[in-house]
């Protein structure tokens, strides 16, 4: 990339282009609909009829406590991290693919027409799972790394403030998590804007990807960063259900998790049609 990015430039013309095009957010709505379901059903999953199909699976994986409130509350957070990977996997990164090509088309004064964007995004439909397979990995190991980064931390904590252990532990994780998956973003944001706008196959579209976010690295932290604190708060409150529902009521894990899948629909479709500009303002600096 010969052209240093612009972080006031990029998000000014996101937020334009947005607010010209508001449909550019519309896969995201899709994905939240889909979510918003998923957590309905989980919500509902102890009481006639759904109840047939998942207490025998919720039984057999964690056990007949949570199956009964509001054990089962305590759990509605894992129950839907598991069906929100499956929502990714098989529509969330098909839906992006929409999203980025609804900008190019802003950008070049096409129409929006989402029967053509879907029929794009269908030729390159399993070239998209594989990489929502590769992201799912990439953040799961993430994850595990961070936690036995922080777990060794603790252990030095825990013999200065054995007190503040458990609450700062929670916590911290979270934090330290939260900050993880920004740092794989940086690496990896680009890779569907690639594929749909420079055409370029999965492998290459990802490597390019890195590349390009080791090159810019602070550019992008910052893109990614500021809109991602507005989820922040969610984040943390997610790592504390445990500690709110026995403060507040049961129901209020669902509160959350309703409130983040709102909040993500803007925030990552800001960053997203961030990305896509940075790639076309990088398109058109090489010709």
């Amino acid at each position: 990339m010969k052209n240093k990015i612009s972080i006031k430039k990029i998000w000014l013309e996101a937020f334009s282009v947005m607010l010209k095009k508001p449909v550019i957010i519309l896969p995201f709505v899709f994905i939240a609909f889909f979510e918003s379901l998923a957590l309905e059903t989980i919500f509902f999953s102890t009481q006639k009829p759904l109840s047939f199909v998942f207490n025998p699976i919720v039984r057999k994986f964690f056990g007949e406590t949570f199956l009964h409130y509001p054990g089962n509350f305590f759990l509605l957070q894992k129950l839907f991290y598991f069906t929100q990977i499956v929502i990714y996997v098989f529509l969330g990164v098909f839906m992006m693919s929409m999203c980025v090509n609804a900008v190019k088309n802003a950008k070049s004064d096409l129409p929006l027409k989402m029967s053509a964007m879907a029929k794009n995004a269908l030729k390159r439909y399993g070239a998209l799972i594989l990489f929502g397979i590769i992201v799912i990995i990439l953040i799961v190991l993430s994850n595990k790394l961070v936690a036995f980064i922080f777990s060794k931390i603790m252990i030095r904590v825990v013999k200065f403030m054995p007190k503040m252990a458990s609450s700062m532990y929670l916590v911290g994780i979270s934090l330290f998590s939260f900050l993880a998956n920004i740092v794989l973003q940086i690496f990896i944001v680009m890779t569907i804007p690639l594929m749909v706008i420079q055409k370029k196959a999965l492998f290459k579209a990802f490597w390019k990807s890195i590349c390009m976010g080791a090159r810019n690295f602070f550019g992008i932290f910052m893109i990614i960063l500021l809109p991602s604190l507005v989820y922040a708060p969610v984040t943390l409150s997610k790592s504390i259900i445990p500690i709110l529902i026995d403060k507040t009521f049961p129901e209020i894990s669902a509160i959350v998790t309703l409130i983040g899948i709102v909040v993500a629909v803007f925030v990552d479709s800001f960053i997203l049609v961030c990305a896509a500009l940075i790639v076309m303002n990088e398109e058109k600096s090489n010709v």
